[in-house]
């Protein structure tokens, strides 16, 4: 059964962190279900909040995310399971 995890990342000011993120996202199989961008108040960097959709374990991508050269802070949201509802 798939999971929804919300992560907010906070990455340097240079618009290749995002590519790098995305990149991450793709290659390790998860699925994007949304997206928010905005620069921090200082404009040091940006704060990105990623909506997550996997049967995997979440850490597999948060990992790896965390190696990334970018990444400054990484918090993992509290995730919920989504059910499916069969037809009848």
């Amino acid at each position: 059964m798939p999971s929804q995890h919300t992560l907010t990342i906070q990455t340097g000011a240079e618009v290749v962190a995002i590519e790098r993120l995305l990149q991450v996202t793709r290659y390790r199989g998860f699925q994007l279900a949304g997206m928010e961008m905005k620069p921090l108040a200082d404009m040091s960097g940006l704060l990105v909040t990623l909506n997550i959709l996997t049967d995997k374990p979440i850490s597999l991508l948060t990992t790896q995310l965390n190696k990334l050269f970018d990444v400054q802070h990484l918090e993992l949201h509290a995730s919920q399971l989504l059910q499916r509802v069969g037809s009848e």
